[in-house]
């Protein structure tokens, strides 16, 4: 699947010269991404001052065998956003009472948080904290906004010297799972099991057929999708996505101080400051 395109043309934006010819289209794909569909080789060719070949051969180092594919791929993505969007204005529904409508989603969230906050075990998030510490080679995983809190953690634990792993694209993610072996650990962030039941059930299966220690964050209740993980951190009750996206991020950020608090000893001087 080719759904996290953005991640794929935005990482060649970020690593390019500007002057390359790879930069120009990628940001022209970007700019039209949610209209890609309804372009032409040609026309792409001539905005970024480039062949055809050369657009033909940028499509296929993005994994698509033609153009045809990615404006399929294309597609795709808007009606994620579309759904997505709608999901957004699905709780905070505009209209009338704007100021209401924000104070009654902080609120939700707020109920959310506190609920999350009163019934998360201190000793499990010290448990996961002691596997992480303990593992060979620790990666984490996560699609679209957890990813991002996936790549925030990794850069918290890196700043203190414990060497972790996570990646943007759903490809990378199974390269990783390829090389880990048992005494690794896979932490998957997930608000709702969706990457995990979708498009991240092919590295989940891999990990575990390879000995990897499992552990979840998520608010899916779910015992289906629990039975697959050594470890769950359950995020309270299944409250709306927006609200179980914000209880992962305290999550995440609790694991981590939890971390720097059984091995504050291990660490310079300035985590007791």
């Amino acid at each position: 699947m080719h759904s996290d395109l953005i991640h794929q043309l935005q990482a060649i934006i970020d690593s390019s010269a500007d002057n390359d010819s790879n930069r120009t289209i990628a940001r022209y794909m970007l700019l039209h991404l949610m209209t890609l569909d309804r372009l032409s080789v040609q026309t792409i060719a001539g905005a970024c001052y480039a062949s055809i070949a050369t657009v033909s051969r940028f499509v296929r180092s993005l994994g698509f065998e033609s153009f045809a594919q990615l404006k399929h791929a294309a597609v795709h993505y808007r009606h994620s956003i579309d759904s997505s969007a709608r999901d957004y204005l699905k709780e905070l529904p505009y209209g009338g009472d704007e100021r209401g409508t924000v104070m009654r989603y902080t609120e939700d969230i707020t109920a959310a948080m506190e609920g999350f906050a009163a019934s998360v075990s201190v000793e499990q998030l010290d448990r996961v904290a002691r596997e992480i510490h303990d593992a060979k080679g620790v990666a984490l995983y996560g699609f679209f906004q957890p990813g991002l809190l996936a790549k925030q953690l990794q850069f918290l634990f890196l700043s203190i010297g414990r060497y972790t792993e996570s990646y943007d694209l759903v490809e990378d993610h199974e390269e990783r799972a390829r090389t880990m072996e048992k005494g690794d650990l896979a932490l998957f962030l997930s608000v709702d099991g969706n990457y995990v039941a979708g498009q991240g059930s092919a590295v989940l299966r891999m990990l575990r057929e390879r000995g990897v220690t499992l552990v979840l964050m998520t608010q899916n209740p779910s015992p289906a999708l629990h039975e697959a993980f050594d470890e769950v951190v359950l995020l309270g009750k299944r409250d709306s996505t927006r609200a179980g996206y914000y209880k992962l991020q305290l999550a995440t950020e609790l694991l981590f101080s939890r971390y720097m608090y059984l091995y504050r000893s291990e660490g310079p001087e300035k985590w007791e400051e």
